[in-house]
């Protein structure tokens, strides 16, 4: 009787390890809408508000094997995506306050690249109860990047 209650506890902890361990990864996918403006770019020549009413009824699609966003203006479609987890970025710039990202506790960053590794200026921040997508231009002198927007995604 001991062994098999051992048993089933060591295959019930084995399960349990393999969906925590998975959840991280996939935790974000799904299907998303614009909710508001997060953040915007004081190089952009928009403002929140015009970009809350332009973005209304944005619908976003995140998974394995799709990246889509379709507005009423535009549709961005990257098949085979690779969301590559990185370190949430801790350094302020003048173009960019980081407390944004820091004070909301994100709990993980991931970039968006291309099957061929190429970058597509998507980055997602993913939060214990929300999505945030970025878009970012890397075409500085200095090769630094400049967020341009961050958008709240809702389910």
């Amino acid at each position: 009787m001991k062994k098999v209650l051992i048993l089933i506890t060591v295959f019930i902890s084995l399960a349990l390890l393999s969906c925590s361990s998975n959840t991280d990864k996939h935790d974000y996918y799904g299907k998303y809408t614009f909710e508001e403006v997060v953040y915007l770019s004081p190089l952009s020549s928009s403002t929140v508000d015009y970009l809350n009413e332009r973005m209304a009824g944005t619908k976003y699609i995140i998974e394995a094997d799709l990246y889509k966003i379709e507005s009423a203006d535009n549709t961005v479609e990257i098949s085979s995506p690779n969301y590559v987890k990185e370190k949430v970025q801790n350094n302020s710039s003048p173009l960019f306050n980081v407390a944004i990202l820091l004070d909301n506790e994100v709990k993980h960053q991931y970039t968006i690249y291309n099957e061929d590794g190429s970058k597509t200026h998507w980055r997602l921040y993913a939060f214990s109860d929300c999505l945030w997508v970025a878009s970012y231009a890397d075409n500085t002198a200095d090769g630094s990047e400049i967020i341009m927007y961050i958008y709240k995604l809702s389910r």
